[in-house]
């Protein structure tokens, strides 16, 4: 080995060293330093690129880990992590060929099977996804990560039983790991059962003391939670310079608590915009992605309000499915609306959020950039998602409901692969909807991190309902949340006759029910009767959203 050799391995070693104890910067310099002495040094190439993902810099971390693989192609880990590097940038298309080819040339990478899992949940592939999850456990079967994900998909798929068992078999494994205990409290929540969803979340604090999403959970849940010396805690904690963006954006909204108690109107308000800030600014690239998309992209699809225009005849079917699609703004009662729907005597099959209608969308307009192709081709495929769901079943008459509020967008494809289908929407004062969507964190939802980003969706959920109503007059039934709070038995039993359902008292007694299951952020209220306490409270801020709401008719 010669001298320019001996020295490059020493300084190798030394950025390693660095790497390892996570000094970066001094890794940085040092591999850097091998990269001007000779270009295309394999080691320093690959380890830079890795240690640039860890930095954040995944722009130049991808540049080096394609170079890393040029020079070594059959190089697995190189594959792996510019699937990672592409996973960040929120390049899923992208990541999935090199995290298949990092398998195929080591088959038994159970974080290359893991991460590919990770990659189809978030393209909502979930049968592959939990393909990939399954493949990486019988490889390795104790592999916690994977089980803590095989339980997040079957979770996402209904099958509530066995995603609880995941969680408890990686607790076994692993009683330490937060992760799990976070997820099996969010599953015995989604249940009703808050006494074991506050031990979990305990748990979750227990091992990691300054986790403030759990301890905002827990302030949800507990009265008299919020004291001083938390108040202090949570403080400190904001100070640390190592509290990421999603533990500060959780942080502020516990703040925003110790406000509202005191009535400090202004100041709360200015703690939910300050942590929907940096919830926003933790997720940067896949929101301002989803943003251009919702608020204006899709908005202005002028094939939404002209879906199927060559009026291509559609084949009937063997039996009506009758769908219920309960629409509207986030935080509108539809929750509520879609309990006492499925609490009569009639079995209804409860879609909650499916977003099958989004992701059909979605994927026509990556794909075609038209919506416009078979209609008859789209019924199948959109009958086969709410089987797959199960939904459509004979003994519920084929009747259903599906909740997912952004369906407002494609009434006129409602309209027509549905022709029996009956469309709610659930209207609340603009004010009392927006602040209390401000007061919620809804974690996916790109558009609801920003007060000036809200205000334009409501805009355009506002639009796209008076537009329809002018076409079809009739065929949107119209709930309105304050006059159903004021007397819920009239405006129940008007809203089970549009539906040609029968009234049963049942209906109004849907938090009774022992089989009660919520994923949504209403999830705790529908565990109460109807109270009437939410239509005011909301009126001290109205004048902190004048500045945001000028522009908008609908506001003023």
């Amino acid at each position: 080995m010669n001298k320019d050799n001996l020295e490059i391995k020493k300084t190798l070693f030394s950025a390693f060293e660095n790497h390892k104890k996570e000094n970066f910067i001094g890794a940085k310099k040092l591999y850097k330093k091998i990269l001007k002495s000779d270009p295309n040094y394999f080691d320093a190439i690959f380890l830079l690129g890795t240690l640039l993902i860890q930095m954040k810099n995944f722009d130049e971390a991808i540049n080096l880990l394609k170079k890393a693989i040029l020079i070594q192609p059959g190089y697995g880990d190189a594959h792996h992590n510019l699937g990672l590097a592409f996973v960040e940038i929120k390049e899923f298309n992208l990541a999935i060929p090199h995290t298949q080819k990092a398998i195929q040339l080591e088959p038994n990478n159970v974080e290359a099977y893991n991460n590919l899992g990770n990659i189809f949940k978030e393209l909502r592939d979930f049968k592959k996804s939990k393909a990939c999850y399954e493949k990486a456990i019988q490889i390795k079967p104790n592999f916690a990560k994977a089980k803590n994900n095989l339980g997040n998909i079957l979770k996402e798929q209904g099958e509530l039983t066995e995603a609880m068992n995941c969680y408890k078999e990686v607790i076994k494994i692993e009683p330490k790991q937060a992760n799990a205990h976070y997820n099996l409290a969010v599953l015995f929540k989604v249940l009703g059962d808050f006494e074991n969803t506050i031990k979990s979340f305990q748990e979750v604090i227990k091992y990691e003391p300054k986790n403030l999403i759990a301890i905002y959970e827990l302030s949800n849940l507990k009265k008299n939670f919020l004291d001083n010396n938390l108040k202090d805690k949570i403080n400190r904690i904001l100070t640390d310079d190592e509290c990421n963006y999603e533990n500060r954006a959780y942080g502020n909204f516990l703040l925003a608590k110790y406000e509202l108690e005191n009535k400090n109107y202004e100041s709360e308000f200015d703690y939910l915009l300050k942590g929907h800030s940096n919830f926003f600014k933790s997720e940067l690239k896949k929101f301002n992605k989803g943003i251009k998309y919702w608020l204006d992209e899709l908005p202005k699809n002028k094939e939404l309000i002209n879906y199927n225009k060559e009026n291509k005849k559609i084949k009937e079917i063997e039996h009506e499915i009758r769908p219920i699609f309960i629409i509207g703004f986030p935080r509108c009662g539809s929750t509520l609306v879609e309990k006492i729907i499925a609490s009569s005597n009639q079995y209804i099959p409860i879609g909650e959020e499916t977003n099958i209608l989004t992701s059909f969308v979605g994927e026509k307009l990556n794909k075609n950039k038209s919506l416009n192709s078979d209609i008859e081709n789209d019924r199948t495929i959109l009958f086969k998602e709410y089987k797959n769901k199960k939904l459509i079943e004979k003994k519920s008459n084929y009747i259903f409901t599906d909740k997912s509020l952004d369906n407002f967008f494609y009434i006129d494809i409602i309209k027509k692969i549905f022709p029996n289908a009956k469309v709610i929407n659930c209207k609340r004062n603009p004010t009392s909807s927006i602040m209390s969507l401000l007061k919620t964190i809804l974690r996916d939802v790109t558009w609801a991190h920003n007060i000036d980003h809200i205000f334009k969706f409501f805009d355009n959920y506002y639009k796209m309902i008076e537009n329809f109503k002018k076409i079809f007059p009739n065929y949107i039934y119209e709930l309105e949340y304050e006059k159903f709070v004021k007397d819920p038995e009239f405006e129940a039993k008007k809203l089970i006759s549009f539906c040609n359902l029968k009234w049963n008292n049942k209906c109004l007694e849907f938090y009774k029910r022992k089989d009660l299951i919520s994923k949504t952020a209403s999830n705790v209220q529908i565990r109460n009767a109807v109270y009437t306490d939410s239509i005011n409270k909301y009126l001290p801020y109205s004048e902190f959203l004048k500045k945001h709401g000028k522009k908008y008719s609908w506001f003023n």
